[in-house]
């Protein structure tokens, strides 16, 4: 799966391909999808994965249930961010949903003082179950409240939201070797096929 969101809770969001058809395939199905996602966005420290795959184990009808829950997060997330770029505006049924989230997500964070980098870090340090969520709610919480949220921006080809870095805020699409060319292609496609209908 690309990554091609620009900050965590985005390449969450996009973790279901191609949005723009009914059948496009769910890169998660599993609890340890979770883990793996959250592994290789660098918010969780493979300790904490280790532990995170034992309570799983341990407690799998609960980790099936956070499972579902974090899914219907990023469903909901899709929605509101989506309303965002189209109108400017949240939803706000689905704001107070996220909000009562988001507090519940936060309030399990605590300061750490991390020694190797000499900063004060806001972490979780009790392992649940809950993590990936509570990890996405505050990536969530950086973007909506930080200064990039108006560079968000939806792919018109298959849908996926990413946050448009360009120089000049041009950026058009998720991806240029993939959505980018194959509009090019299709452009194309369409261009020719017009000119053969020319007497």
């Amino acid at each position: 799966m690309r990554l091609d969101g620009g900050i965590a809770c985005l390449n969450f969001v996009n973790t279901k391909d191609n949005r723009s058809k009914e059948t496009g395939m769910d890169y998660l199905s599993h609890y340890r999808d979770l883990l793996d996602l959250c592994e290789r966005l660098e918010l969780m420290p493979a300790k904490t994965r280790q532990v995170l795959e034992r309570l799983a184990k341990a407690y799998p009808d609960q980790a099936r249930q956070e499972f579902d829950k974090t899914i219907a997060l990023r469903e909901l997330l899709y929605r509101a961010f989506s309303q965002l770029i189209e109108k400017g505006k949240p939803p706000e049924l689905e704001l107070q949903q996220l909000s009562t989230q988001l507090a519940n997500a936060l309030s399990y964070l605590e300061l750490h003082f991390d020694k190797t980098s000499k900063e004060m870090k806001l972490i979780y340090t009790r392992p649940a179950l809950e993590q990936p969520s509570w990890l996405m709610l505050q990536s969530v919480a950086e973007l909506l409240t930080g200064k990039e949220l108006s560079l968000l921006k939806k792919c018109p080809s298959c849908y996926w939201l990413f946050l448009d870095r360009s120089k000049n805020k041009s950026r058009k699409w998720c991806s240029m070797a993939t959505c980018g060319d194959v509009s090019k292609v299709k452009q194309a496609y369409h261009r020719k096929k017009k000119e053969r209908k020319k007497p």
